[in-house]
């Protein structure tokens, strides 16, 4: 009776526990279905690169959200733009302005962070009258409003002094 008692509390306790399925686990050991995993996050960083080396209208339309926006002082400082004001505040602005720039050899050195909405990268690009490599980081803000991933936002900074050099351009250091 003894046996049977403790059998019929267990199976009684082991009811009351929830299944490994219902379990949260932290963050660290899970990734939600609603954020980047590193494969996707390759696949946008693929297409970033697509973007600004070898650029096309329809990999634009696709994969650059309705929102986008592209902020660079790097680049702000070459059009004169206000520092810190958005570089290409549209989709629009951003198409127009790629469509009539020459492709840069961007090479991306590393994949540093994948968030669940955000990428870190490090590139670089070698060309021009120079030949240097203008060293860059890139944060790139993904959307899935669309029912695929799309780059909402671009943040970005390199070494605007090198770029120059290699567009051609010079300066003085003055110190």
């Amino acid at each position: 009776m003894r046996f049977s008692l403790a059998v019929a509390a267990f199976a009684g306790s082991a009811m009351a526990i929830p299944s490994l399925s219902s379990l949260s686990l932290p963050s660290f050991l899970s990734r939600r279905a609603d954020c980047l995993t590193e494969a996707e996050a390759k696949e946008i960083v693929d297409i970033y690169v697509r973007l600004i080396a070898n650029y096309k209208d329809e990999d634009c339309e696709k994969y650059c959200a309705d929102s986008f926006v592209d902020r660079s002082d790097s680049i702000n400082t070459f059009i004169f733009r206000p520092l810190g004001e958005p570089t290409f505040a549209t989709k629009k602005i951003f198409m127009d302005a790629q469509g009539s720039n020459p492709p840069f050899p961007v090479v991306v050195d590393s994949i540093d962070a994948v968030a669940c909405k955000s990428i870190g990268m490090k590139w670089h690009a070698t060309f021009g009258a120079a030949n240097k490599p203008a060293r860059g980081i890139t944060l790139i803000g993904v959307t899935k409003e669309k029912g695929w991933w799309q780059i909402s936002s671009l943040d970005l900074e390199f070494n605007s002094l090198i770029w120059l050099l290699n567009m051609g351009g010079n300066y003085t250091w003055e110190g």
